[in-house]
């Protein structure tokens, strides 16, 4: 379930270390301009993120020594994945986690896409799918 927003981008940036601030806005804003209607941004103690419903969909989260990117429709939908890893193989990335320390070690256009293919009525049917069974994300 997603926290209620607390703060604002401004508030969030102020808690992120100065030399990362910069990155933080080229990120989010290419989240921001990616994410197709039906989803909500949210802030909320530590991340930013872009909710559906009470499902969390896309976050970024400022730790210690990187940044993670939390893309849950790499989780759901991981057929997705080929292209954002074909345009960056040395991405670090987990199920739905992608570390990075800098805007530029992100393939962005590949991730603009990658978020633009999952509305958010399909994002929240996969993910209830998925509760119900979850080799729902190997369909």
């Amino acid at each position: 379930m997603a926290a209620a927003s607390v703060g604002s981008l401004t508030d969030f940036l102020a808690a992120v270390p100065a030399e990362r601030r910069a990155t933080v806005e080229t990120v989010w804003e290419a989240v921001r301009q990616a994410m197709p209607a039906g989803y909500a941004e949210l802030t909320t103690p530590g991340m930013l993120q872009f909710v559906a419903g009470k499902d969390m969909a896309v976050a970024l989260a400022s730790k210690k020594n990187y940044l993670s990117l939390y893309v849950q429709a790499l989780y759901y939908f991981p057929e997705l994945g080929a292209a954002l890893k074909a345009a960056a193989p040395k991405l670090k990335m987990g199920k739905s986690c992608i570390n990075f320390t800098h805007a530029t070690e992100l393939p962005l256009p590949a991730l603009h896409a990658l978020l633009q293919h999952v509305p958010a009525d399909e994002f929240q049917a996969r993910v209830a799918a998925v509760r119900q069974d979850p080799s729902a994300t190997h369909q």
